[in-house]
């Protein structure tokens, strides 16, 4: 079949690189998979059309803007733009990421245009907007990536029959290969030999407790447990949340920031810890960093929060833990002070992803949802 695959957003951030793997995993069960993207500000950089085009996905322009935000005047542009494309290229299905999107691709097909597929990457937690259950409502099918949102769709309204429940999108195969040497890493950034290797991924802001991970890190090192926190990621207030409180407790020995990395550089720096932690979800509720974290064999410790517990297998995958600094501080020494159950949990995890995350298996559960849309 061949599908027009929006992307409401031209920032790569969110669920745009979940979405765009499962894009290329469908092309490959030999569907034509066209990408639409959002259009930047002339300042910057297509940042999702580039990441399509990375993919060798097919990246088409219908002169819509796809502006992850609703504007009247600029929406019903969007629409017609859409709608004249659609009538142009005639695709069996639409596919929708974000939001704005599907609100957009449901006004430009109208009634009796090709069916639209939804990508939830809800967390079942946070309330739904009122339009976005009318456009759930109307769609001919939805993807969602956890039991926890099915079950609120389902509360919503939401036919179950149209609902296919999966693990989350990822490119197991594409974050291995991008694998050098993590030891080498681990010696260019200075941690000695025997120290276990914590490592967080996330957007240094203030809500994302911070000040939880400097407590149990302070706790640790008074503890003499001998251990090293790596921190990937960039934001505003870097000095403040990160290198601020870091200092003022004595960590510089224990804490090294890589700023924002990507390619081999960030996979392989994935690679090299031993256990990696996730305190709260950002705007990609699935997790993304998380499971790359698991497909490359590394045991998580996990809030107890959004689709976390979902991802993580507690006792098989990782632990999954209360928020706050006690709970973080214990379950980093017991990973710490056992590194051969760390193993085994990182195992597991790896095992885990290739089950669950794999794309061809979503696109697999895609194709069952397109099935039941067709019939």
């Amino acid at each position: 079949m061949k599908l027009l695959w929006t992307v409401s957003n031209w920032k790569r951030t969110g669920p745009v690189e979940p979405s765009l793997d499962l894009a290329v995993a469908f092309r490959e069960l030999g569907h034509e998979v066209q990408v639409a993207c959002g259009v930047p500000p002339a300042t910057e950089e297509p940042e999702s059309a580039d990441a399509a085009r990375a993919r060798e996905l097919d990246v088409v322009e219908t002169s819509a803007q796809l502006h992850k935000h609703s504007a009247p005047w600029r929406d019903l542009r969007d629409a017609r733009r859409l709608r004249a494309w659609i009538r142009r290229a005639q695709p069996d299905g639409l596919v929708a990421t974000h939001r704005s999107g599907h609100r957009l691709l449901l006004r430009a097909t109208g009634r009796d245009g090709p069916p639209v597929v939804r990508l939830w990457f809800g967390d079942g937690l946070e309330d739904v907007d009122p339009r976005d259950v009318q456009a759930l409502r109307r769609s001919a099918g939805v993807l969602v990536f956890g039991d926890a949102p099915r079950r609120q769709l389902e509360e919503l309204g939401v036919s179950s029959e149209r609902i296919v429940r999966t693990g989350p999108p990822l490119g197991v195969d594409a974050i291995r290969a991008q694998v050098t040497d993590p030891q080498d890493l681990r010696r260019e950034l200075g941690i000695e030999g025997d120290r276990f290797v914590f490592g967080i991924v996330a957007r240094l802001q203030t809500h994302r407790r911070f000040e939880d991970l400097w407590g149990a890190a302070a706790r640790l090192r008074i503890d003499r447990v001998p251990f090293h926190l790596v921190v990937v990621g960039r934001g505003t207030h870097a000095q403040t949340v990160g290198r601020d409180p870091v200092r003022e407790l004595g960590l510089d020995d224990h804490v090294t920031f890589t700023g924002y990395l990507r390619g081999e550089r960030y996979a392989t720096t994935i690679a090299a810890f031993d256990a990696q932690l996730f305190l709260v979800p950002g705007s990609d509720p699935t997790c993304r960093a998380l499971r790359e974290g698991m497909a490359l064999g590394v045991p998580s410790i996990a809030a107890r929060r959004g689709l976390l517990p979902e991802i993580v297998d507690d006792g098989v995958t990782g632990l999954v833990i209360p928020t706050g600094v006690e709970p973080l501080a214990d379950a980093m020494r017991r990973m710490g002070e056992a590194p051969e159950a760390a193993r085994r949990l990182g195992a597991g995890a790896r095992d885990r992803a290739d089950r669950l995350f794999a794309a061809p298996r979503v696109a697999a559960a895609l194709g069952e949802l397109w099935q039941r849309v067709t019939a």
